[in-house]
């Protein structure tokens, strides 16, 4: 008779995989197996394919091979999660013993919400314990609560951290793709061993994304596969990705694990932990306090636009500003008025994308020329005005007389400024600038450099803007933890100043704690799990100085084509993670809310943008702010939340409706990626009733 009771323990015929007997521990935990007999050993366990082909080589190996968590769907009944453990048989080399017990996911029982479709696990493990350490089971635990403390203060607010099982916290990351998982957890990682790496453990992720079944179990014991492959691949691999063979190799590891001897491990209750005993540890490293009280424009790469147009200011020509959006160039606008002598307000900015048309520029332009005495005129973008209108502005400017005047009158004396996004001679090569504008403030150019070639100021720029928006919300920011400042200074701020001043204010909108993370901040370029320090690549000056001559002319994606790529990517995302968002609506939403900033809440020049009525903005005002929670929680939508705030911001006035304008494009890229989904279906992510979708599909040609 086959004994111990305890476990579940069956003999298997070690070539043919006959099972041959079984005793009554097996029986209770896998139902009758009295039929069985004579089966081949995966069948009667309910072993899948995948399953069987990872565990047979342990079966007809040698020695005693411990069998990671795997499972079984016992014919009649319910699915089992078990571990086991094969030796062999005594006296009896054709047969192997197989002993299985059950395993439990207690830690998905400790979740807020069950897990579901779409949702990504993140099983955070820690690696190196040492069981003679000071402190013993007991410091073990509590480390180990304080890393599940962690971990809870800084995940966005939907997902879900579990209590501590074993060396492990279970983290349920909420509808999103597993790469933007990854970025998330090497995030998480990176602020984990801030408080924990010098303590001589290692700190590993394992990640696995949830099918369509929603089956968290199966998940689970994916992403802990995961987690002990990454805890297998020593120092070169922290974070690791749930594969297909995982099992097998964690299979074949245990047929090795010995070496030289196989003798079989003791297995030792675990004893009562007090999760109150004090654990000694290194304190983590400091986090850095934000910089206060930063008065004017921070000092970087700029000074020398600041030097430069200090000097044009002594001088009566005009001057061009040259230099992405974002960058400044009002800033250095107002140098030169300021150190001209002029009092502040006599500057006198002139917004070139509002112009609704020709003569819609040409009277704007002439009642300010007309009353321009000692005033400095700051043309933004005038390359988006209409042809003829720049030229009439270049005619005037360089006969120093006033167009359509009778008799002939000179201009009065004036400084004269104009904002450009880019080189001059490129905006002429894209038909956006005539020449005979470009022209007359070709003279003395002045060039702002992007952010991302002023590293040193990133941080003073955050640190600004921080207590800024902390002021405007009443709230005392304490700063950025150190992984998200490392990640500020590794992105590249493709919408410089200005997007960095909508970054952060849109994670103070999404989180209420003291401290800036990666994750509020949607940023986790560079981040380095082990929390190693942003050092800058350093680049010799003379290859610096070549360089800058050496700059070739390359294509430059606009807003609205970057808009649209990203708006194709959230469309296959959502499809790829098999949800049904309103990403109609949340456009809509978006281009509401974008043209109010633009407008610093001015509602009749929002609804002139918006080719619509005031009342119409209040109306959908509360329903904007309904969906805001699920909006800003969208790790799918963030980049086409970014784009659409540069677009607007950036966009000249336009004949028809944005809105319109920018349904059309998801509308286009929904019929592309889900033509094979319903038509109820397709309304649903555009956010509308299905007869209004089909009703805007044939107003469309479609």
């Amino acid at each position: 008779m086959l004994e111990p009771p305890d476990n579940a323990l069956l003999s298997i015929q070690r070539q043919s995989g006959e099972l041959l007997a079984h005793n009554g521990a097996a029986a209770a935990l896998l139902g009758a197996l009295d039929s069985a007999a004579g089966l081949h050993w995966a069948r009667a366990l309910g072993c899948d394919d995948v399953t069987r082909l990872a565990l047979e080589p342990a079966v007809q190996g040698e020695g005693r091979i411990y069998l990671p968590a795997f499972m079984l769907h016992p014919p009649g009944g319910p699915p089992l999660t078990v571990a086991g453990l094969v030796a062999p048989a005594v006296n009896v080399s054709s047969e192997r013993l197989l002993s299985l017990w059950r395993v439990y996911d207690d830690c998905l029982e400790t979740l807020p919400r069950q897990p579901a479709a779409a949702d990504v696990m993140a099983l955070f493990g820690v690696d190196k314990l040492q069981a003679g350490k000071p402190g013993g089971p007991g410091g073990h635990a509590a480390m180990m609560l304080e890393v599940r403390g962690m971990l809870a203060d800084i995940v966005r607010p939907d997902d879900a951290v579990a209590m501590p099982s074993g060396s492990t916290v279970l983290v349920v990351l909420r509808a999103v793709e597993i790469d933007t998982a990854r970025d998330i957890s090497r995030a998480l990682l990176s602020h984990l061993h801030r408080g924990h790496g010098e303590s001589g453990v290692r700190l590993c992720v394992g990640l696995a994304q949830i099918g369509s079944e929603g089956d968290a179990a199966s998940a689970l014991l994916a992403v802990n596969r995961a987690l002990l492959r990454a805890y297998g691949a020593g120092s070169t691999q922290q974070l690791r990705l749930a594969h297909a063979d995982d099992l097998s190799v964690l299979v074949g590891a245990a047929m090795h694990a010995d070496g030289a001897f196989s003798a079989l491990p003791s297995v030792a209750g675990h004893p009562a932990v007090n999760l109150q005993a004090p654990v000694s540890r290194p304190a983590p490293p400091p986090l850095q306090p934000v910089e206060r009280d930063i008065e004017g424009y921070v000092v970087d790469n700029m000074e020398g636009a600041v030097d430069q147009a200090m000097f044009l200011a002594d001088l009566d020509v005009p001057v061009a500003i040259l230099g992405p959006a974002g960058t400044g160039k009002m800033y250095v606008a107002r140098v030169i008025h300021e150190a001209a002598g002029a009092a502040p307000e006599l500057l006198v900015p002139i917004d070139c994308r509002e112009f609704r048309s020709r003569n819609d520029a040409n009277k704007r332009i002439a009642r300010e020329l007309s009353r321009g005495e000692g005033r400095t005129l700051v043309f933004k973008s005038p390359h988006l005005m209409h042809t003829d209108a720049q030229v009439k502005l270049a005619r005037q400017i360089s006969s120093r007389t006033l167009a359509d005047v009778s008799p002939p009158r000179s201009l009065p004396r004036m400084k004269l400024v104009a904002l450009f996004p880019d080189r001059l001679e490129r905006l002429i090569r894209r038909n956006e600038l005539s020449p005979q504008l470009a022209s007359v403030f070709a003279g003395f150019p002045i060039t702002v450099p992007p952010i991302r070639d002023r590293k040193q100021a990133v941080l003073r720029w955050a640190h600004k803007i921080l207590g800024q928006e902390g002021a405007r919300r009443d709230r005392d920011l304490k700063g950025f933890t150190p992984d998200a400042e490392r990640a500020m200074l590794q992105y590249e701020w493709p919408g410089n100043i200005s997007e960095m001043r909508q970054c952060i204010s849109a994670a103070l909108d999404k989180t209420d704690k003291d401290w800036l993370t990666p994750v509020d901040l949607g940023l986790f370029q560079g981040i380095d799990p082990d929390g190693a320090p942003f050092v800058a690549e350093s680049q010799p000056f003379l290859e610096l100085a070549q360089s800058a001559g050496d700059e070739v002319d390359v294509y430059v994606a606009s807003a609205i084509e970057r808009l649209d790529v990203a708006l194709a990517e959230a469309v296959n995302s959502m499809l790829a993670l098999n949800l049904l968002k309103p990403l109609g609506a949340w456009l809509e939403d978006d281009i509401v809310l974008a043209v109010l900033d633009r407008y610093r809440g001015d509602l009749p020049r929002a609804a002139e943008f918006l080719h619509t009525r005031s009342r119409n903005i209040s109306r959908w005002l509360p329903k904007i702010a309904a969906r805001e929670e699920e909006r800003s929680a969208s790790a799918l939508w963030q980049q086409p939340h970014r784009l659409l705030m540069e677009w607007a911001r950036e966009s000249s006035q336009l004949e028809e409706s944005p809105i319109d304008l920018l349904e059309g494009l998801l509308r286009a890229h929904v019929e592309r990626q889900a033509a094979g989904m319903s038509a109820a279906k397709r309304a649903a992510i555009m956010g509308v009733s299905t007869p209004t979708y089909l009703k805007r599909l044939r107003d469309a040609g479609h």
